[in-house]
């Protein structure tokens, strides 16, 4: 019995150090959407669908949501003073991503999706930060 006694401590430290890894950047444990408003797409010009998304300080996006139609999209995303630096990406779209911005900057990107359905954007630096471009 004095070896279990003795290991206790550091089976409680190990449980501690593991909860505390899963609560970093976002304190959710697990990817969970973002939870701004849901956008639509408004129009731009030549018939691109345009979305504005800021990555937050709260380490969340702006929109949990974008809503948009077949066809060629454009995400103007920025970040505001005091974030830390996001990025944009769906990795289910080919170019549809950004560098990494730093904060008081900006980046578009613009790419096409033809299949209807529900794709994850995420931003790579911060794993709980996660919204849905669903194309209806």
């Amino acid at each position: 019995m004095t070896k279990v006694w003795r290991t206790a401590p550091a089976l409680l430290a190990l449980l501690l150090v593991a909860a505390l890894g899963l609560a970093g950047c976002g304190g959710r444990g697990g990817p969970s959407a973002s939870e701004g408003p849901t956008l639509a797409a408004q129009p731009g010009p030549g018939g691109v669908q345009v979305f504005a998304v800021s990555g937050l300080p709260s380490m969340t996006f702006s929109a949990s949501e974008l809503v948009a139609k077949p066809g060629k999209i454009r995400v103007d995303f920025s970040v505001p003073a005091g974030s830390a630096p996001h990025n944009f990406v769906i990795p289910r779209v080919n170019g549809a991503f950004t560098r990494i911005v730093s904060a008081g900057n900006s980046q578009s990107v613009t790419f096409t999706v033809t299949e209807p359905g529900s794709y994850q954007i995420v931003c790579t630096i911060h794993a709980n930060m996660t919204a849905t471009l669903k194309i209806t």
